[in-house]
């Protein structure tokens, strides 16, 4: 089975819509629109929020974050939205791999290496091949480095 590899991204924003309605279409309508507007979503988590309610987080280039919010605030109450909010200061470290489903533990490695550094995860996102998670941009090094030493035998 092939390597892993360790890949990290700084000069990054997570931006949230908060409390949208629960329902089909709302992701489809935003990410839509996002992407007709030349958009790249780097990592995105939706949370059910209860009640009928969701909020939508989702991860961009910091160098975006103007046309992105211009674009947002035409959408909230389209979207049925109540606000939103961005937060600068973030980085994205990760895993990939091919076939990284099929091998059992890496998410939980992963989580403990950076754990073991006093590194809090934001976000977390899974694919077939990768995992990748959204930290605090001070910490991306110190994260990179915990993530190669923990998977330098798999690479």
């Amino acid at each position: 089975m092939p390597g892993l590899v360790v890949r990290s991204e700084s000069e990054m924003v997570k931006v949230t819509l908060a409390s949208v309605p629960d329902q089909p279409g709302i992701a489809a309508e935003l990410f839509g629109r996002l992407g007709a507007e030349g958009f790249n979503i780097e990592l995105m988590v939706a949370t059910g929020g209860g009640q009928g309610r969701a909020d939508i987080s989702f991860v961009i280039k910091k160098s975006e974050l103007d046309a992105v919010l211009k674009v947002m605030e035409r959408m909230v109450a389209e979207l049925g939205a109540k606000s939103i909010a961005h937060q600068t200061g973030i980085s994205l470290v990760g895993v990939m791999g091919h076939d990284l489903n099929k091998r059992p533990g890496i998410a939980g490695r992963m989580f403990r290496s950076l754990s073991r550094r006093g590194i809090n995860i934001d976000m977390i996102s899974t694919s077939l091949t990768s995992v990748t998670c959204a930290v605090d941009e001070r910490m991306c090094d110190e994260a990179r480095t915990a993530l190669e030493e923990e998977f330098a035998a798999d690479a």
